[in-house]
This record gives structure tokens, C-alpha cells and sequence, in this order.
């Protein structure tokens, strides 16, 4: 390996590790209340090095909401079955953002904070970068639908694009219910799973081809 190369992967080592740190702020004090300072201390860096790899706690949001696309676009690829009707892998994909929210809690809150807080809305070339790398979710679900649409398991009377970010929506606000079930009353006889249930029910028969 040349002298060059073993930089450039220290450089990509380091990096790694800030995203690291910045994580285990993030998830114990929450994006709004985390410093860069914490996170240098966190990496075991100066401030300086650290804004040599971040320009803001902006940017390192991003790179934490990046690693959890990748987690969740994987979740997404491994649900889908090529033997299944698309409106069947479309309920195995809600059923993996379901088990995201579950198995990477942290991941799944940052997701939410990166879509809801207006201070945090992406860079082009942030953005871009998803797009890139190919794990922005919102577009493997779109191309399930436009498959759903070939197979003439989905719907056609709704552009896939609009029915993409209307499931994606939806389902974001069952999960972000079930988190919050104790302070409905009326739903404390039912469990999670009910709740989450009843609406990939809905889910299902409201994108079905009618024939």
C-alpha cells in the first residue's frame, strides 16, 4: 500500500470514528441538545480536527441519518421476495420499517428529526450523496409500486411518486403512535401489534388492484 493510499483510508478511519462519537451524542442527550464540543471530547479530538472533517453538527446528522438509510434501504432489500406479487413485498417492507423502528430505536429518531425540524433539511449535495449511493428507501419503495403496477398488483389511478410518500407518511405516524400508545387511553386494551396490524390491513386494501 502506498503512502497515499494509507492516508487517504486514516482519513476515512478517522472520519468513521467522529461519525462514531457523534452517534453516542446524539442517542444519549438527543440532536438538539448535543454540542460539537462533546463530540470532540467523545472522538478525543480538538475542536479544530473536528471541524477539519465537519463543518457543523449539521453535516454530522447527516452522516449519522446516512448510516441509518443504508441500515434501513438493507432491511427494505432483504423483505422483498422476486417469487411475491409487489403488493405482497409491499406489506414485507412495511413490515421491515417496523422492525427498523424497533431493532435501531436511535436510528429510527434520528430519521424522524432529520424529516421534521426544518433547520436540518438537506443540502444538495448531501442530498445528492444519498441519491448516489443508492440508499435513499423512498426511492426502492417507489420502484416496488411502479413493479406493483406492471404486475397489476397495485393500484394505477395514483402515481407512484404521490402513494410512495403518502405510505411512507402514514406508516412513520403509526410507528410514532405505538411509541406514544400510553398516553391514549382508549387504545390501552390493544397492544402494538394490533395498532400496526390494523393499518398494513388498511395499507393492503387500499393499494390492491381492484379487478
Amino acid at each position: 500500500m502506498g503512502i497515499a493510499e494509507r492516508k487517504e483510508r486514516e482519513k476515512e478511519q478517522r472520519r468513521n470514528d467522529i461519525i462514531d462519537a457523534a452517534e453516542k451524542i446524539f442517542f444519549s442527550k438527543g440532536t438538539e441538545n448535543a454540542t460539537m464540543d462533546e463530540i470532540a471530547l467523545e472522538a478525543e479530538l480538538s475542536k479544530g480536527t473536528l471541524y477539519l472533517y465537519f463543518k457543523s453538527k449539521e453535516e454530522l446528522l447527516f452522516a449519522v441519518n446516512l448510516r441509518a438509510t443504508r441500515i434501513l434501504k438493507s432491511l427494505f432489500e432483504n423483505a422483498v421476495s422476486p417469487g411475491k406479487k409487489a403488493v405482497e413485498n409491499l406489506l414485507e417492507i412495511g413490515r421491515a420499517y417496523v422492525r427498523f423502528s424497533r431493532e435501531y430505536h436511535d436510528y429510527f429518531k434520528t430519521l424522524l428529526h432529520f424529516e421534521g425540524n426544518e433547520n436540518f433539511l438537506p443540502k444538495e449535495d448531501l442530498h445528492k450523496k444519498i441519491c448516489e449511493e443508492c440508499v435513499d428507501p423512498m426511492i426502492f419503495l417507489m420502484d416496488t409500486l411502479r413493479t406493483g403496477v406492471k404486475d397489476g398488483s397495485i393500484r394505477t389511478d395514483i402515481p407512484p411518486e404521490i402513494l410512495a410518500h403518502c405510505l411512507w407518511s402514514q406508516t412513520t405516524g403509526i410507528l410514532k403512535l405505538t411509541k406514544a400508545i400510553d398516553f391514549h387511553t382508549d387504545l390501552k386494551p390493544f397492544s402494538e401489534d394490533d395498532i400496526i396490524n390494523a393499518h398494513l390491513e388498511i395499507v393492503y386494501h387500499g393499494i390492491l388492484k381492484n379487478n
